[in-house]
């Protein structure tokens, strides 16, 4: 409701919001997977201030629970939801010379 209402508010017409799910490939395998979430985002930014012994004491539990995701290509995939929206913008008058 607010994604609509701030497009209706700024002019937008048509505004349609669908829900996308789709599964993410996060690596290749548990161990992958963890070393990129570990690597990345807000994750790499904690593991970057965490001694040696520390990474690896919480990588281990992470690298347990992304195990299950195995598909059987060996790629880890985890469920995703997304907004995908859409609006049409008003045309606006050209201006005059």
């Amino acid at each position: 409701d607010r994604v609509r209402d701030v497009l209706t508010a700024a002019g937008f017409t048509g505004v349609t919001i669908d829900e996308v799910r789709a599964d993410g490939i996060w690596g290749d395998g548990a161990d992958d997977a963890a070393d990129f979430l570990f690597g990345t985002g807000p994750g790499g930014h904690l593991m970057r201030q965490a001694d040696t012994a520390t990474r690896a004491e919480a990588r281990r539990p992470l690298t347990d629970r992304l195990r299950p995701h195995e598909a059987e290509d060996g790629t880890v995939r985890l469920p995703s939801t997304s907004w995908l929206v859409t609006a049409v913008r008003p045309a606006v008058p050209a201006e005059r010379p």
